[in-house]
């Protein structure tokens, strides 16, 4: 994902990574570049202890590569993560200055995230004395906007956001009095209500995090953010494999299954949707391979899509399909829309694994 601040100065500050092989791509990069927003990074699931060796390597080349003007910021929402980094810190001498860490709230997900009351205060209150850590910021995530639809909605849910990080900030400057929580970088937002944060009520300094921007898919089709198919990026190309005329069935078989889109689903239905074609249905998928109907039982095509023909699939959630694949082919899609035919200009080599 990336990080951008709000829309009247839009620009990429920095990288939001989830595994170690993005941060250690992101890192390397930033050796290469040595300038934001490769060099400013956040690891952005909560950390655990296993991680710490792999991560002080990566900042240790971070540092030297840019003179010490990059930074890998990290999550925490547990008083046993700081016990544990200021532990790690204390017992690594090349670990170098504080180490840079965004507390992660929850305003209204119910995912990751400390609560915003006094428990949240009292870990705020612990990075903040201790001599190993320096806080950044507070880091929000609005998951539950991936189920709205309509804007009032969306407006609520991001006001909510701004309002218990504004109550939260007020709680923590009266607890700590000396503190200047206006220095703190509130990072905010998802996808669907990226655009709803235009009119941002908090005075800090502000960064939207819209992870799924870049590609879009049938998840953001449904909660407005992404206007048509044609505002989507990332497809998955596949090829027909059986037809199938018997009425039990009415159907063509194409080679894509749950290891090229995986099972995720949409408020819509369907495993995937077929591009341009909006009558078709991807009513069944299994590991390999995905079945596809006419809607309301009409006469399925079969002409228009022989064996061995190519289509294209929009997957529910592009960034669980792209985690799919080891190379992205970029095509340009010039004056028309883009194609089965568009002429391939690039092909883009993704982070693979988890750890």
């Amino acid at each position: 994902g990336d990080g951008a601040p709000a829309p009247a100065s839009a620009s990429v500050i920095g990288f939001v990574v989830s595994t170690l092989p993005e941060l250690s791509m992101v890192t390397y990069m930033a050796c290469q570049h040595q300038c934001r927003p490769f060099s400013d990074i956040l690891y952005g699931i909560p950390i655990c202890r296993s991680k710490l060796s792999a991560i002080h390597n990566l900042k240790k080349k971070l540092a030297l590569a840019t003179n010490d003007d990059g930074n890998i910021h990290l999550l925490v929402d547990n008083p046993d993560q700081i016990d544990f980094l200021e532990e790690f810190i204390s017992n690594s001498p090349s670990a170098g200055m504080k180490w840079s860490v965004f507390l992660k709230v929850d305003t209204g997900y119910h995912r990751a995230g400390t609560t915003c009351d006094g428990q949240g205060v009292s870990l705020a209150t612990k990075i903040i004395d201790s001599p190993y850590l320096d806080l950044k910021g507070l880091y929000s995530h609005c998951g539950h906007s991936y189920n709205i639809d309509n804007d009032a909605e969306m407006k609520t849910i991001v006001q909510d956001d701004h309002d218990v990080i504004l109550e939260f900030l007020k709680l923590l400057a009266d607890h700590l009095k000396t503190f200047d929580t206006s220095s703190l970088d509130i990072s905010v937002g998802s996808t669907p209500s990226m655009f709803c944060h235009e009119k941002l009520s908090i005075p800090n300094n502000v960064e939207l995090h819209p992870g799924n921007y870049v590609f879009f898919d049938r998840q953001q089709l449904y909660t407005g953010v992404c206007a048509n198919e044609s505002s989507i990026a990332g497809f998955v190309l596949t090829r027909v494999i059986g037809h199938y005329k018997d009425s039990d069935r009415n159907a063509i078989m194409v080679d894509a299954g749950a290891t090229a889109l995986t099972k995720e689903v949409t408020p819509q239905g369907d495993m995937c949707a077929v591009f341009g074609r909006p009558e078709l249905e991807c009513y069944r998928m299994s590991q390999e391979v995905t079945m596809i109907r006419c809607g309301g039982d009409a006469p399925f095509p079969f002409e228009e899509f022989p064996l061995g023909s190519t289509m294209l699939l929009l997957p529910n959630h592009s960034c669980l399909a792209a985690a799919c694949f080891d190379v992205y082919h970029v095509v340009d899609e010039g004056e028309g829309l883009f194609s089965t035919d568009s002429e391939i200009v690039d092909t883009w080599k993704p982070a693979r694994g988890w750890a």
